[in-house]
């Protein structure tokens, strides 16, 4: 994790997120055109499952939203509660994007309208969601965590999700992309 502060490495995770939500898009107006493989979006939606989800949302859950609900930031009624309602949200729109892709990869090719809903549902929600806490939950956090509270903890969470494995993955699958939009 760079920078000294929890926070500082959210704000880095949502970039590489922002990249990823981007990159999911393209792909699935490629494969809405019959341009590439749906094995694409299902790495996308595997990495984002991963780096978003588990290893992302796994630090603000087991770390930083209990260390502000010990600051006295209530869980639910504020920030903290609409942003755990995100999350659940967020997994139920990449479950039914694998489940439709697994069901057009076995032929069943009328499914392509539930890919691309689940996939726009699931971007439009995450860059809501990292407005929302760049702008709102952050600075409030930045307010009442301490400096380097919980830096430790993320970084735990962040060699046992093989973190940088994963960027590489984004990176590959970016070149992928990349070949398929020439």
């Amino acid at each position: 994790m760079t920078g000294a502060h929890l926070v500082n490495g959210l704000i880095e995770d949502h970039e590489h997120i922002e990249e990823a939500l981007s990159l999911l898009m393209k792909a699935v107006d490629l494969l809405s055109k019959d341009k590439i493989s749906p094995d694409v979006i299902e790495e996308l939606a595997t990495f984002l499952s991963k780096f978003a989800d588990q290893c992302h949302h796994g630090k603000e859950e087991l770390i930083l939203f209990p260390l502000m609900e010990k600051k006295g930031v209530p869980v639910w009624g504020g920030p903290i509660g609409v942003m755990l309602c995100e999350h659940g949200m967020g997994r139920y729109f990449l479950r039914n994007l694998l489940r439709a892709l697994k069901q057009y990869k076995e032929g069943q090719k009328d499914v392509i309208n539930e890919i691309v809903d689940y996939a726009e549902s699931y971007y439009r929600l995450l860059l809501e969601h990292i407005d929302k806490e760049n702008n709102v939950l952050f600075p409030m956090a930045q307010e009442v965590v301490g400096e380097n509270e919980g830096i430790e903890e993320a970084e735990r969470i962040e060699a046992e999700m093989n973190h940088e494995e994963m960027l590489r993955k984004l990176d590959e699958i970016k070149k992928t992309i990349e070949l398929f939009n020439a």
